[in-house]
C-alpha cells in the first residue's frame, strides 16, 4: 500500500508538471521529483521541506505534499501536489491557506506556482477546485486546467 501510494504521488506530481509545462514553448524538462525534500535542476536547487511543513500546517485536511522546482521558459516554477482528506469540497479558505503557505515559504524568484489536489482516499481523482478558485480575489488571474496555476504577483494579493 505504501509503495502504491508513493507511486500515485509521484505520478500525480509528474502529471502536474506536464500539465503546467506542456502549453509553453521552450520549457525546460525536469528531472522529476525524488524521495528527498530537495528539488534540484540546474539553477533550481531548493529544500522543499519548509514548504511541505507549512502546507501541511495550513489546513488539517492537507496531506503528503510533493513538489518540484523547474523552469517554464524563463520563469522558475514550483509544481506542487497535495492530498486532501474528507468528502467536502475544497473551500476558498483552504485553497488560500495552502497558497499563502507556499508563498510565504518560497523565495521571490519562484514566479509561478502550480497546484494539483487529489483525494486522499482515491489518489487517482483530482479535486475540483473551481468553486474554491471562484472565491479568490477578483483582481487575481488563476489558470485552471485540472490544476491551478498562479503567478507570484497574484499570490502576493492573497491575505496573510
Amino acid at each position: 500500500m505504501v509503495a502504491l501510494r508513493s507511486s500515485a504521488r509521484l505520478t500525480a506530481a509528474l502529471v502536474a508538471a506536464a500539465l503546467l509545462a506542456a502549453p509553453l514553448a521552450g520549457c525546460g524538462a525536469s528531472d522529476g521529483p525524488d524521495s528527498s525534500p530537495t528539488s534540484s535542476q540546474e539553477g533550481t536547487a531548493m529544500d522543499l521541506q519548509t514548504v511541505y511543513d507549512a502546507v501541511i500546517a495550513s489546513d488539517p485536511r492537507v496531506e503528503d505534499p510533493l513538489g518540484t522546482v523547474s523552469y517554464s521558459g524563463a520563469a522558475k516554477t514550483l509544481s506542487l501536489s497535495v492530498l486532501i482528506s474528507g468528502d467536502e469540497p475544497m473551500s476558498t479558505e483552504t485553497l488560500t491557506a495552502i497558497l499563502v503557505a507556499v508563498r510565504d515559504t518560497t523565495p521571490d524568484d519562484i514566479e509561478t506556482v502550480g497546484l494539483v489536489a487529489r483525494e486522499a482516499a482515491h489518489e487517482e481523482r483530482i479535486v475540483d477546485l473551481r468553486s474554491a478558485i471562484a472565491g479568490l480575489p477578483e483582481d487575481t488571474t488563476p489558470l485552471w486546467d485540472g490544476g491551478l496555476t498562479m503567478s507570484r504577483v497574484d499570490l502576493d494579493k492573497l491575505g496573510a
